[in-house]
């Protein structure tokens, strides 16, 4: 016999007030003589603790003959209610006001939200059917990947899937294209100077490509929900849908369609790296707590590298800019202090506690999963293109975990992953796992690199400019950023000329050799020493007036030029063609 589904309504009758009134129906549970109504503590996808339950107010729950029915608060996000089989109704309201991917926003415009930011579940009942309808304001349209059952009312299979199906609502405007018969709906809120076009043909060529890398959809339609704001906001992957904030004025160049196009490929790609492959833990979820993986390198960080792949066999990005781009950030890569104090792995788990509340000494002793993750299946790539004389690599990976644990929902391990690359080497790669996942030595990527028909040279930030009063200013080094609009000091890398004179974090400097500086001077005065030579910096610590002696060191930044070599030896060749096309 089906089960009874939970019947939800969201109505908001006064954009102004950023509140969403929301119902909830519970059925009749005869079995049951008391529910625990949660709220989600997180949004999938989002790997940090947010309580949206603070949002929550005028919680009410009554019968069905409208008589109230008490409820003892258990903790932040539970309720027990006394319901003796009843069916209940719910009520409540959200404040709706951050405007990102991970929440919910209403204002006069518009509404949009992510499941998790607005529905209660029943604990134990996720698993019955759920119906929502939207009562929208006159003339305001909403899209949303969920099923339609009638005008502005939907069904979602479970509350998974209803939580994994964000909405929009309102003026936006819609758009659709089919690739191999399968349907995508644009949806796009916001003032933009894109020639919206242009977006849309970027969108359908990522999509084909993706597609042909995995023979084919795992959906049947699959919406885009784009959100064009002042600043770009990121992005959040859903299993038949995406939200992606992006700067909606940021089009005054190629860059802007470029960063749209990385942004709109990496969360495509996501509908197959961790929405269905995925690990174990990453669903079904717990939405009460942190759900923790040591994954997160490989959902992300290989997802990071996969959106290039994607956008190169898309041409929307040819191999020569490619590999520009790639040794501009190789470059600001390698002067990260942190980049290799703590194993990807343990990055991946640690994400709910460090990187996205980062302490003070964060840059010193960790990285970016994302980043170092990327660079980490750049390294794999070539590895994998060695070993098969360049007929495979981390896209072969991908179909063959698609092939064994995506179309089956079956979650992974860290040993799957491990399995699976050497089934596709065709050789072991113990070494690889763990130096570069489980350890921490420095990636091999420039030696990789030359053996694929790449060649790679380096030098100093200051060789390439062309005046050498500049040049000679970019030479010396303190080893301090700054943070806001004092020179109040953000980092002091570990062993620098800062360090050892004894700054750190938090210290505002006022002067530099006696001069007055401010966070526009800070920087200026220091270049006007070259590296040996000694400056007197004074700073206030809390209110307490310092002075250090700073011997400055040499600037360690270099840039890097990655380029393909004119007639590489005929192993690189297979590599490079393998990886790049080219």
């Amino acid at each position: 016999m089906p089960l009874a589904p939970v019947r939800y309504r969201v109505a908001m009758p006064e954009p102004v007030s950023h509140e969403l009134h929301v119902t909830m129906e519970i059925p009749a549970l005869a079995d049951r003589q008391s529910l625990d109504l949660v709220f989600p503590a997180w949004a999938p996808g989002s790997y940090l603790v947010r309580d949206f339950v603070r949002h929550v107010y005028d919680l009410a729950i009554s019968d069905g003959h409208g008589h109230p029915v008490p409820a003892e608060r258990l903790d932040k996000l539970r309720w027990r209610v006394r319901s003796d089989g009843r069916a209940l109704r719910v009520s409540y309201r959200v404040f709706a006001f951050e405007q990102s991917v991970r929440t919910s926003f209403l204002d006069d415009s518009h509404a949009f939200w992510n499941g998790t930011s607005v529905f209660f579940y029943v604990e134990g009942e996720t698993q019955r059917p759920c119906l929502v309808a939207v009562a929208a304001p006159p003339h305001w349209k909403v899209s949303t990947a969920l099923v339609p059952r009638g005008r502005n009312s939907y069904r979602a299979q479970d509350y998974d899937e209803l939580v994994d199906s964000p909405v929009e609502v309102g003026t936006h405007a819609r758009h659709a294209f089919s690739v191999g018969g399968t349907r995508f709906e644009v949806a796009l809120y916001g003032r933009t100077n894109a020639a919206v076009p242009r977006l849309l043909d970027a969108l359908r060529r990522i999509v084909a490509a993706a597609g042909k890398l995995f023979g084919g959809f795992p959906f049947d339609r699959y919406l885009f929900i784009i959100h064009a704001l002042p600043a770009r906001g990121g992005g959040l992957e859903h299993a038949c849908s995406t939200t992606l904030d992006i700067a909606g004025l940021g089009f005054e160049d190629e860059k802007g369609y470029l960063a749209f196009a990385e942004l709109a490929a990496h969360e495509f790609f996501h509908a197959w790296n961790v929405k269905r492959i995925h690990d174990r833990v990453l669903g079904p979820f717990d939405y009460t707590r942190e759900n923790y993986t040591r994954l997160l390198w490989f959902h992300e960080g290989f997802t990071e590298y996969m959106e290039s792949v994607i956008l190169l066999r898309a041409g929307l990005v040819a191999a020569k800019p490619y590999l520009e781009a790639l040794a501009d950030e190789w470059g600001k890569y390698l002067v990260r202090p942190g980049r290799n104090v703590t194993p990807l792995s343990e990055l991946s788990f640690e994400a709910w506690i460090k990187l996205y509340k980062p302490a003070d000494n964060h840059t010193n002793r960790t990285v970016s999963y994302y980043e170092k993750g990327k660079w980490a299946a750049l390294v794999l790539e070539l590895l994998l293109r060695e070993a098969t004389a360049g007929r495979r690599g981390v896209a072969d990976l991908f179909r063959r975990l698609w092939r064994d644990f995506g179309k089956s929902g079956e979650g992974l391990t860290s040993a799957d992953v491990r399995a699976a690359a050497e089934a596709v080497a065709g050789r072991g790669l113990r070494s690889y796992f763990e130096r570069y996942i489980d350890g921490t030595d420095e990636l091999p990527l420039p030696a990789l690199l030359r053996r694929a028909g790449i060649e790679v040279t380096r030098h100093p930030v200051w060789a390439d400019e062309d005046d050498p009063t500049k040049a000679r200013r970019q030479r010396s080094w303190a080893g301090l950023t700054f943070a806001g609009d004092r020179p109040t000091v953000r980092n002091v890398v570990p062993d620098s000329p800062a360090w050892r004179a004894g700054l750190t974090f938090g210290d505002e400097v006022v002067a530099v050799d006696e001069a007055r500086v401010t966070a526009a001077t800070v920087g200026k005065r220091l270049a006007d020493r070259q590296p040996g030579e000694s400056v007197r910096v004074a700073f206030f610590r809390q209110d307490t007036l310092r002075v250090a002696e700073v011997v400055l060191g040499q600037n360690p930044e270099e840039k890097w030029d990655f380029a393909l070599q004119i007639a590489p030896p005929l192993p690189a060749r297979g590599i490079r063609r393998g990886w790049l096309g080219a």
